[in-house]
């Protein structure tokens, strides 16, 4: 289990309001910029994940994301924007299609709600990730990563269903779909539990909707799987490095640590700058994730 944060973070309102609705830009002199790109990112082919014996590729790589990216370049420093948007859909009274869900009105769930993007803010911009970048047009600089999370039903990047069912509920199959079980469905769906203990939603240990968070920037679990044949993940970085990692308790493991703080986790992110960038002529021959 997570223990609740002792830590406050919240975005800065240049960091909601502005920075996604930059136009994509570029100046002469020294290397000021803003470009921009929204949609879906598509898996990089470099996160393997393995199979519950930790050593055998089991075929699955990094999922297809969406959200909206924005690097900010002024002279020797800038920062890498990622915003999310997400759509609730409240599917608290669907006992159809989740048969031990408790219905939970719109109101109240909006104000549940309101504790979740504060919550994945905190575990995800603890850390500070940076990106230090050597390209052909603008030499090195260092980006500061900042994660930007936000409810809203205006143009989402992730339409989530949320249930509100005890635990697992009685039903807990394992593919999840009737069950407590918290998933992303690539590129843009999912399904929260407000009735899991480690939901933010009731002040419980908040790390559920940080974790389900990995997932919508393209992660796979660390955590041991037997029925979905997972356990552990291979990493290759932007310099092509590689790390291999066993089943773990960070937060995209069992979530014993519920902030994201391993360099790892700030892959897909370093191939998603490194792509933006290219696509807007800078040839990029280094990327190091600090």
């Amino acid at each position: 289990m997570c223990n609740p944060s002792l830590t406050n973070y919240f975005a800065r309102p240049e960091d909601i309001t502005r920075v996604p609705s930059r136009p994509t830009t570029a100046t002469s002199g020294c290397c000021t910029y803003t470009y921009r790109r929204a949609g879906t990112f598509r898996s990089t082919g470099k996160i393997r994940q393995l199979r519950a014996d930790g050593v055998t590729p089991n075929g699955q790589n990094d999922i297809p994301w969406t959200g909206t990216v924005v690097i900010n370049s002024d002279c020797d420093k800038g920062t890498v924007t990622v915003s999310h948007n997400i759509k609730a859909v409240n599917k608290t009274a669907d006992t159809t299609s989740y048969p031990d869900t408790v219905a939970v009105s719109d109101a109240d769930l909006t104000a549940m709600l309101e504790k979740v993007p504060p919550a994945i803010e905190r575990a995800w911009n603890s850390r500070r990730y940076k990106l230090k970048i050597t390209d052909n047009r603008c030499g090195e600089r260092l980006f500061d990563v900042i994660f930007v999370v936000r409810m809203s039903d205006s143009s989402p990047h992730y339409a989530i269903n949320f249930v509100n069912v005890p635990g697992m509920g009685t039903s807990n199959d394992v593919a999840g779909i009737t069950s407590g079980r918290s998933y992303i469905l690539p590129p843009d769906r999912g399904k929260f539990n407000l009735g899991d203990s480690r939901s933010a939603t009731d002040d419980g240990d908040e790390c559920l909707e940080p974790h389900e968070f990995g997932h919508m920037i393209g992660l796979k679990d660390e955590y041991l799987d037997i029925p979905h044949d997972r356990g552990g993940v291979k990493y290759e970085f932007p310099d092509k490095t590689t790390e291999t990692v066993a089943v773990n308790g960070e937060l995209m493991g069992s979530m014993s640590n519920k902030k994201a703080e391993p360099i790892r986790y700030c892959v897909t992110i370093a191939y998603a700058a490194i792509a933006l960038l290219e696509a807007n002529g800078h040839a990029v021959t280094d990327c190091v994730i600090l």
